[in-house]
């Protein structure tokens, strides 16, 4: 968490926002999915759906994107920011597509009704998904024999921040310096030489002062970092009651087994008052 940095942080649901999803934001945001994607056709124009998507019965859940939008020849983009980790973060991207393609079905030609447009779904996480070590990963139907992609209109791209290491003194991709932007734009005091004469990055490094706020806007920028430190603060003390609870069942079992009390402090990490409440 950064306050009174110079840039605020991409990685916070008002700052993604803001930096992709804003109507003036839509050269920023073309920059980012071109950099991403590197589509087989120039995304020529961009507009931005509606973020909340209503399901077919009330029953079921709705969907809500934090960019949602779609391109002049109907390619539709997700792009979403996730901070926290989440178990099942893969079938939720399973589902959050469904939409899209269930409104192009509404939608469809008399003569080709399943003709579906192509649907990318972009997900920068701020947590580890799993331990495959690439930091970036494209994901698409393909043919378990063969390994050739099977269908090629439904793409996912899984971006893990904590995993990437890269520097802009490593000649890095097109993809990377947004990676690397992302990363450390809050860190930075200015925009680094290696992105200042290439765009878009200079229109977001200057949409991104904490500066261009409105008293109004900055106010909501805080408190959402504020919130965000609270929770941070509840699962490290969820997490180190979980640890210290841990050890007092394992000082608990060896104590029963007659292991003697300082062998019990040393292996267990515990103070004595902790074996004195057992």
């Amino acid at each position: 968490m950064y306050f009174g940095s110079r840039y605020i942080d991409p990685t916070t649901d008002f700052g993604f926002k803001r930096l992709f999803g804003q109507e003036d934001s839509k050269e920023i945001l073309r920059g980012f999915l071109h950099a991403i994607l590197d589509p087989p056709h120039p995304i020529v124009d961009l507009s931005y759906m509606p973020t909340e998507q209503m399901p077919e019965l009330t029953e079921e859940r709705t969907g809500i994107y934090d960019v949602y939008c779609v391109d002049s020849e109907g390619q539709r983009f997700i792009v979403e920011m996730q901070r926290a980790k989440q178990i099942f973060f893969k079938d939720r991207s399973l589902y959050h597509v469904t939409f899209p393609i269930i409104q192009q079905m509404r939608r469809g030609e008399r003569e080709y009704p399943f003709r579906l447009l192509p649907i990318y779904c972009i997900a920068v996480l701020n947590f580890r998904m799993d331990d495959d070590p690439r930091h970036m990963r494209h994901i698409a139907l393909c043919d378990e024999a063969t390994g050739r992609v099977f269908y090629d209109k439904l793409t996912f791209v899984y971006i893990e921040l904590p995993k990437f290491a890269g520097t802009l003194d490593d000649n890095l991709s097109l993809a990377d310096k947004w990676i690397y932007v992302l990363q450390n734009m809050p860190a930075l005091a200015d925009i680094p030489a290696e992105l200042a004469a290439e765009e878009p990055f200079p229109q977001a490094f200057e949409k991104a002062q904490q500066a261009a706020l409105t008293p109004a806007e900055r106010e909501r920028y805080e408190a959402m970092l504020k919130k965000d430190l609270d929770e941070q603060g509840k699962i490290l003390n969820a997490r180190n009651e979980g640890i210290h609870e841990a050890k007092l069942e394992m000082a608990r079992a060896m104590l029963a087994r007659g292991i003697d009390r300082a062998t019990v402090l040393a292996i267990s990490g515990l103070q004595p008052a902790d074996l004195n409440e057992l």
